[in-house]
Order: C-alpha cells, then structure tokens, then sequence
C-alpha cells in the first residue's frame, strides 16, 4: 500500500513538472511572439513615421507654394502660376477620399493610409462601428470622445476606438488632428442622433402617412387630368360641323369622319399616356425620399429625368446663336426667292419685258434658279445644323451623296435635258409633234418628261433624253401661219388624160373643209407604174390641230369627186402628213 503510495506521489511529482515545464516553453514561445510583434510594429510605426514626415513636409511645401502662388504679385510669369497650381492638384489627386457613409448619408471622407490600412479599409472599418453605435438600443452623445495617443487623436465610444486621425488626414483638410477628430465626433454624433430619430417607429408611421398621401394626391390629379382630356377629345369627335366632311386639303380628302375621329381617339390615347409617365416620374421621387432607405432610388430616379432634360436645355442654349444664324438665312432666302417668283410672273403674264427672253420661259427660269438658291442657302446653313462637325454626320452626308448621284443619274441626264428643250423650245403647250413614231399633242411637259395624246386618246409618256437625242416633227409651230401641207396619192390607169386627173384632184382637195385657196394646192406626179400612174395631191390647211379630220374629209372628197367624174380609182394609198416649206 505505501509503495503504491509512493509511486503515486512520484507520477504526480513528474507531471506537475511537465506542465510547468509545458507552460515555461509556452510562455517562452509566447513571449518570443510577443518581441517578434513589438519589433515589427516598432520597424511599421518608423516606416510610417518617415512617410507622414516626407508627405508632412511635401503637403506643407505644396501649400506653402498655395500661398506663395496666391499671395504674389500680378506682374508675375502666369505660365509659372498655372505649372505650380498643377503641382499642387497632381499632388491633391494622388489619394482618393474613402466615403463613410451611414443609410445613404456620406459622413466623411478618408483620404490618407496609416501602415498597412488603405483608406478604403479604415472607412469601412469606422463605418462598421458607427453601424453599432446606430443600431445599440441606445446612444449618448456625451460618450463620444476624442483622445490623443502617441500624436495620434482618437475617436472613442465608451472606450471602444472608432477611427484615429494622424497628421496627413489633417493636412487634408487643412486643420489640425485635434480639430479634424472634432469635426468628425460632431458629425457622427449628430448623424447617428438624427439617423435614430428618422427611424424611430414614429416617424416611420408618420412616413408611411406622407406616402399614402402622396399616392392618393397622385391618383387624383391624375383621374382629373384624364377627366379633362377626355371632355375635350368628346368634344371634338362628337362636333358634326367639325368633322361632317372629314379633313381635306385644297379638295384633297386626307381622312373620312370615321377615320379622322379613330385617329383623334389615338392621339388622344397617346397624350394620356404622356401625361401618366409625367406625372409619375414627377412623384416618384418625392415619394421615395420619404424613406431613407430609398432616398438613393430617388436621387437616381431624378438624376435619371433631370440630367437629360438640363442636358437637353444647355445643348439648346448653346445652339441658340447658331439657330439664330440659321433663321437671318432663311429669311433671308425666303425673301429673295419671293423678289424672284414675283419676276417671273410678271414675265409670264407680260408685264415685263426682256428682248430675246420668250415668256414661256419664266416659270422654267425661276425654278432653276429657286433650286440653286436653295442649295446654296444649304451649303450656308450646313455648317450651323447640329452634329454637323461630328465625323458620323459627314460620313452619313457623303454616303447619301454618292447615293444619289448614283441612283439618280437617269433622272439628272432628263433634268439637264428637260432644261435643253425648254430654251431651245422645239415645242409648246398644245402643239402636234412627233418623236420617232409616236405622234401626239402634247399636254404637259416637266423637268423629266413630256406627254402626248394621241389621236386615240392615248396617253403615252416620253423622256426628255429621248426627245433630245432624236429627231421631232413639230405640226403646229409654223402650221398655223404658213400653213400645213396635207397630202395622198392615189394610182389611177394611163386611160384618162393627165390634165383630167390633175384638175379632179385640186376639185376634191376645195371641196374639203379646213383647205385653204389662199395657197393653191398642187399635184404631183410621182411614179409610173405598169398598168397605172401615181399622183400626190397637196393641200395647205391654217388648222393644224384637225390635220387627221381633214386628210381623212380629203380622201372621201377623191373618191366621190372621181366617182362623179367617172375615172376609176386603182387605188388609195395613206402617208405620212409632211409639212410645207
């Protein structure tokens, strides 16, 4: 038993000493640890000390050189004063503040790092135990304290650090640590305060009331804008005076009553849709800075709607001088153009008078020189119109030019030839011509075309390239002074006289309505023939426009003149009309 005793007492002997002997090596690898952290934090605390010395005294050259800058006299070098205050802002713009911010509330900024801390993570640090302090169940001011530790001062709540401000963050700002830490002590105390008191349960009801107010006014404003528009859309669609005969523009039907009141109803429809988007993006962000939680929605929600409407009003005050440019231009041209159009009226109605200038050509005239007045006026104006500087909109007008002109080449060659014809005036108004083997008279002639009617009432369309590059018969340009010639050729046998047949056919050629005596018609003998002879018979006629009524009452008077006669008629032949020389 006592032996048992012993070596009882023995092991306990030996593991006391172990643990002492454990907790001597613990305490020794602990205390090594210790010297480790105290040797690195003294080698941080001097690296960081050389840094806050060297930017210490550049900040302090840097205003130094502020001061200098702003305090020197006006005869010096303003190249150099714009170098130092370069200086001054590249070295301002070397850190960028860290935002404290607290439910969308910016507290501060932190523009300085202290060791190893950026300043992003000693605001996010500061900002997580403002947090607590906001979210404790309660909060006294009296509490928040400012402490100087080794020239550092340190904001503190009940004892716990919050943020330490060192001599750099001072310099930011202009002020000492000791003032910046109670500037920074006053906003978090009164920032929390007021932060705790938005959000007590009282204010959120009250809250909640002001945005139900607000949604029950916006309902209301909104019915009794709707109400308004839609008495004033009955009033328009259900007005028979108003809308009896539809729209029309000069005897032109745009839209049927029908139509006209479905497309008032869309208008209408639209404007409501307007009027609704206004109006709620005009509340919505009233209605959300109620809360703060949605105070940021708000301010990007207005940012969204006011930024481009400012930005759209700055870029039309800018524009203004330019527009006002654009406007003296057109009114400008405007007027020219109507000095020129009351030109060419009084030419065309003959009231003046220009030697060697027909009045036909006015109207022609005045639109050739509308257009390049028009498109000098837009070489003029181009340089104003906006955007017209950008490459994007140069490229866009030298692509739609190339387009053009490619596109549209057929259509220049008939311009440049319409404008040919027209000074040249193969043609007029009501005349019979023909072009190639079309015969017509013509009823309208344009820039690009001319139209005929035929005899058969055709309506037939000709290029005025085409009219240019080939031959054109004009019937009525000389035919109504120095008459048209009418001809036909009949074959009749060698058994009748010559004389006979001559004297028959100037008979018949009398004997047809619209032949003139005041020029003596005329026979030709044109061929012989084996069994017969062929004769033309010319007729002069004043009246051009009836040359095909008057061939054909030619040809029925040779026939009934040779019956009466009794001279046999090989036969009649058609031909072309030539005209007299």
């Amino acid at each position: 038993m006592r032996k048992n005793l012993f070596y009882l007492i023995i092991t306990s002997l030996l593991i006391s000493f172990g643990c002492f002997a454990q907790q001597d090596i613990q305490i020794d690898s602990n205390y090594i640890k210790l010297q480790n952290e105290l040797k690195e934090f003294k080698k941080l605390r001097t690296q960081d000390s050389l840094r806050v010395e060297i930017l210490t005294k550049e900040i302090k050259s840097i205003l130094t050189t502020e001061e200098e800058v702003q305090n020197s006299k006006p005869t010096t070098d303003s190249t150099e004063i714009k170098k130092r205050l370069a200086e001054i802002e590249r070295v301002k713009a070397i850190t960028q503040g860290a935002p404290v911010v607290l439910n969308n509330d910016t507290l501060f900024k932190i523009f300085s790092r202290v060791g190893q801390y950026s300043a992003t993570e000693r605001a996010t640090s500061a900002l997580k135990k403002i947090e607590e302090i906001y979210e404790s169940p309660f909060f006294y001011k009296d509490s928040l304290k400012v402490e100087n530790n080794f020239n550092t001062e340190i904001i503190t709540y009940n004892g716990k650090i919050i943020l330490g401000i060192n001599e750099i963050d001072a310099l930011w700002e202009g002020v000492t640590a000791n003032e910046l830490a109670t500037k920074f002590k006053d906003i978090i105390a009164e920032k929390v305060e007021q932060q705790r008191e938005q959000n007590s349960f009282k204010f959120i009801l009250i809250r909640i009331g002001e945005f139900l107010l607000i949604v029950i006014a916006f309902g209301f404003v909104l019915k009794m804008i709707y109400k308004l528009v839609n008495k004033g859309r009955d009033k328009i669609t259900t007005n028979d005076n108003l809308l009896e005969n539809g729209l029309s523009i000069k005897k032109h039907q745009i839209f049927k009553k029908q139509q006209l009141i479905s497309f008032i109803n869309k208008i209408f429809f639209a404007l409501k849709i307007i009027i609704f988007i206004i109006l709620l993006f005009s509340t919505l962000p009233i209605a959300l800075k109620i809360f703060p939680a949605t105070t940021g929605w708000a301010n990007e929600i207005q940012q969204m709607i006011l930024d481009p409407i400012k930005s759209l009003i700055d870029s039309i005050i800018a524009y203004f001088p330019k527009l006002i440019k654009i406007i003296f231009i057109i009114i400008l041209g405007n007027y020219l153009l109507k000095l020129m159009r009351y030109f060419a009226l009084e030419i065309g109605k003959g009231s003046i008078k220009i030697n060697g200038f027909y009045k036909e050509w006015s109207k022609p005239t005045y639109l050739i020189l509308k257009f390049i007045t028009l498109v000098f006026l837009l070489i003029i104006i181009f340089p104003y119109l906006p955007g017209a500087e950008t490459k994007s909109f140069q490229g866009i007008s030298v692509f739609l030019g190339i387009l053009i002109s490619i596109g549209s080449s057929s259509a220049i060659s008939n311009a440049v030839a319409g404008i040919v014809i027209t000074y040249m005036r193969p043609f007029q108004l009501k005349d019979w011509i023909k072009v190639g083997n079309i015969t017509g008279i013509v009823i309208e002639k344009n820039a690009l075309v001319t139209r005929l009617k035929t005899i058969n009432n055709e309506d037939i369309t000709i290029p005025n390239s085409t009219i240019l590059t080939g031959a054109t018969v004009n019937y009525s340009s000389i035919g109504k002074e120095n008459g048209l010639t009418i001809s036909t050729i009949i074959n009749v046998r060698y058994l009748y006289d010559e004389d006979l047949i001559t004297k028959t056919l100037i008979e018949a050629a009398y004997k047809t309505n619209g032949i003139t005596r005041k020029i003596p018609a005329y026979v030709f003998q044109m061929s012989l023939n084996d069994n017969n002879a062929t004769y033309e018979i010319n007729a002069i006629t004043f009246e051009p426009d009836k040359m095909y009524q008057i061939k054909s009452d030619l040809i029925k008077n040779i026939h009934n003149t040779f019956k009466e006669n009794d001279i046999s008629l090989k036969s009649v032949q058609f031909v072309d009309i030539i005209e007299n020389k």
